[in-house]
């Protein structure tokens, strides 16, 4: 079975393959990013965004001209 081996340090196995929060937080207090990385050597595999601005849904409205 294969098993990820870090580019960093070598070490092997999927155990070794962690994330952690990011220290930068929004208003509501949510962290932004989760950082991907090897926990014996500390090489980062990705950063994924967890914290996502969005737009307030507004009705469209939309009008007819008058025909007159």
């Amino acid at each position: 079975m294969a098993e990820p081996t870090c580019p960093g340090c070598s070490c092997r196995g999927i155990e070794h393959i962690v994330s952690k929060e990011s220290v930068e937080k929004s208003r509501q207090r949510e962290a932004w990013f989760h950082v991907v990385y090897c926990n014996q050597c500390g090489h980062v595999y990705d950063i994924l965004n967890k914290h996502v601005f969005t737009q307030q849904a507004k009705p469209i409205r939309f009008v007819m001209p008058d025909k007159s």
